[in-house]
């Protein structure tokens, strides 16, 4: 049974792979923490996940990226004895290239230490990660600083971790940038990517001891401190035939996607950090640095972000391989068209920039970039897209917005509005004077116009309707106004008179200049109507449109790396990676729908719009077009 069992354990496993064991025997998700790759052991599930997202454990992204390489990593369970050399134990180290050991809560018996020892001695990798002083989370009196020291890292190899008594024994630096300047040093410039800047969030320092190991090193320090053997906060040596590396905090390492209950923080991807890299470079340095990696793409970033049919788009990719050189190209296509390639016109270190031609207005462009390494080994990076806006402002002169139950008339005269943005009709104030009543600083691209006391007035009851410069109806008439409140459109697409179609909130909730849900309807539509109560304040109430086109997505750094994505879908359904608990938010924060664990998937009749679905705390933007 065990023989079958090693046999469906390493089935899948190409020559070459290197194998990660990260452990969790000794109480790694205690409290409020959570540092497992994976709840599914010893093999994360599913077996071909799409993101980290997919696993669940505070250091989920960790494993992934291992996993997205081409490495395999595994987990040690709770209960699961640490041996080498055990034959009839499948998850024996000796079956094993890295041992990975993130905040132990437990002290390992002498077997356990011995049998860790002899593991890296014959020439095995282990990556150390502790946190600060004091983080004993299951009330033991052991903390995983004294559980490495127990284990003997001084002894054996020159490194310390700080704990009672000793300085920076529990202390916040980041971004941290105090790094080695040795050009070859392959925690910092690895395959992974360069570190220039890492953070410490209430993690301990490492004081290196030469006379036990000579070749421990240090390659990260507290700001400011002189590269010696104290307050260092990366730390790395050999021992007989293996590597070993130490780091002072598990903050660096989180990615946030814990089970919930936990509150957890993404430092994985942190802004101004180089996390990820680190400890995958310390992964691939403690495997014996050997291994045939796949080409890793990271940090896609596109300029400008709401291109028009004139722009040539810039898109630029970080991509680290083992090897060299790196062949990569980026694939761009628009609706219905064919897939064109192109490669990377100029490149700065491991940033490669590629240029997407100008492209028709108001057509999407999906593009993403695959890179090949001289072995054959390739990766491809998620799928985005962008929509190309019509390019120019859209003229209102010659409209009318009419007010009625106290009828009254607003003429457009040499008016534009943009595209994804409003125009404000405010009673009677300067704009200033109105940013300061409401609390909002107005985009510069949001045309504020003043209706000199004349409109609108709002008395309770009125409605609004929009007309053209040749008398059609674009929109309207709305539902009836109440005083003291405002009235806010759900979608574009809804019907103005319908109830259903509005938010009807006390005027204090007004969000004047933002808040509209795009429906890409391209069409100019009442977005919002507002009283402002209070004695005098008549002089700041407002009627806002709004001209419904999706200039484009503004895609931001995901957890993992790649880009967040916008699902574009007609129905919740049609999402394969959803499935319950899970929320859903409009794009102000508002919760529209909470679906337990349990339950079929299911929008609750949501309308067409942009929606932010939050499952395991991660936001997942949608639009649904009906």
């Amino acid at each position: 049974m065990k023989k079958f069992f090693l046999f469906i354990l390493f089935t899948g496993v190409l020559a070459g792979q290197v194998l990660y064991l990260f452990d969790d025997t000794r109480d790694e998700t205690a409290g409020n923490a959570d540092w497992i790759i994976d709840d599914d052991m010893p093999i994360p599930q599913p077996s071909n996940p799409g993101s980290g997202d997919d696993w669940t454990g505070g250091i989920s992204d960790w494993g992934f990226d291992l996993w997205d390489s081409g490495e395999d990593p595994f987990t040690l369970p709770p209960g699961t004895e640490i041996t080498y050399g055990d034959t009839s134990n499948p998850l024996d180290l000796s079956n094993f290239d890295v041992f990975v050991i993130c905040e132990p809560q437990d002290p390992f018996s002498s077997a356990e230490k011995q049998a860790i020892l002899d593991f890296v001695h014959d020439g095995g990798g282990l990556v150390l990660v502790a946190n600060h002083y004091g983080s004993d989370r299951n009330s033991n009196g052991w903390d995983s600083p004294r559980v490495f020291n127990d284990l003997g890292t001084e002894e054996y190899f020159g490194i310390h971790f700080n704990v009672s008594g000793e300085s920076y024994n529990n202390f916040s630096d980041s971004p941290d940038s105090n790094v080695s300047g040795d050009p070859d040093d392959p925690l910092l410039h690895g395959p992974y990517g360069d570190v220039a800047a890492i953070g410490f969030h209430s993690g301990t320092a490492m004081t290196l001891n030469p006379e036990y190991n000579s070749t421990v090193r240090g390659h990260i320090w507290v700001s400011g401190a002189s590269h010696g053997n104290s307050l260092v906060m990366v730390a790395s040596a050999t021992y007989g035939a293996g590597r070993v590396v130490g780091v002072g905090d598990s903050s660096p390492a989180d990615d946030g996607n814990g089970n919930p209950g936990n509150v957890l923080y993404d430092g994985w991807t942190a802004v101004g950090e180089d996390n990820y890299s680190l400890f995958l470079n310390a992964c691939y340095w403690a495997s014996g640095g050997t291994s045939n990696i796949k080409p890793f793409i990271r940090r896609i970033s596109r300029s400008p972000q709401f291109p028009s049919s004139e722009d040539t788009v810039t898109v630029w990719a970080r991509i680290s391989d083992d090897s060299s050189p790196v062949y990569d190209s980026i694939y761009f296509r628009t609706d219905g068209g064919d897939w064109q390639a192109l490669p990377h016109d100029s490149a700065r270190g491991r940033e490669y920039y590629f240029h997407i031609p100008p492209l028709g207005k108001n057509s999407t462009v999906y593009y993403f970039v695959k890179a090949v390494d001289p072995t054959g080994r390739w990766s491809v990076s998620d799928t985005f897209h962008y929509q190309v806006s019509q390019g120019g402002a859209y003229s209102l002169d010659g409209w009318t917005l009419i007010q009625e139950n106290s009828h009254r008339e607003f003429y457009f005269d040499n008016v534009s509005i943009l595209p994804g943005s409003y125009v404000i009709i405010a009673r009677n104030c300067t704009r200033s004077q109105f940013e300061n009543f409401w609390g909002v600083q107005l985009p510069d691209e949001v045309v504020f116009l003043n209706g000199g006391n004349s409109f609108p007035v709002i008395n309770g009851s009125e409605n609004y309707t929009l007309v053209n410069a040749s008398g059609d109806t674009v929109d309207g008439p709305t539902i009836s106004m109440s005083s003291g409140h405002s009235i806010q459109r759900i979608s574009p697409l809804d019907p103005a008179g319908s109830p259903s179609s509005w938010d009807v909130v006390p005027d204090n909730l007004a969000t004047p200049g933002s808040g509209a849900n795009p429906a890409n309807s391209h069409k100019v539509v009442i977005n919002e109507a507002s009283d402002a109560s209070g004695s005098g304040n008549y002089i700041y109430e407002f009627v806002e449109l709004f001209y419904d086109v999706i200039t484009g997505v503004e895609e931001e750094s995901s957890r993992d790396g790649h880009l967040t994505q916008v699902n574009v879908v007609s129905s919740l359904k049609e999402l394969d990676w959803l499935n319950p608990p899970y929320s859903v938010y409009d794009v102000s924060g508002r919760k529209l729908l909470e679906v337990p664990a349990g339950s079929e998937v299911r929008d609750g009749g949501l309308k067409g719009g942009l929606y932010i679905v939050v499952k395991k705390g991660k936001t997942h933007p949608v639009l649904i077009l009906r």
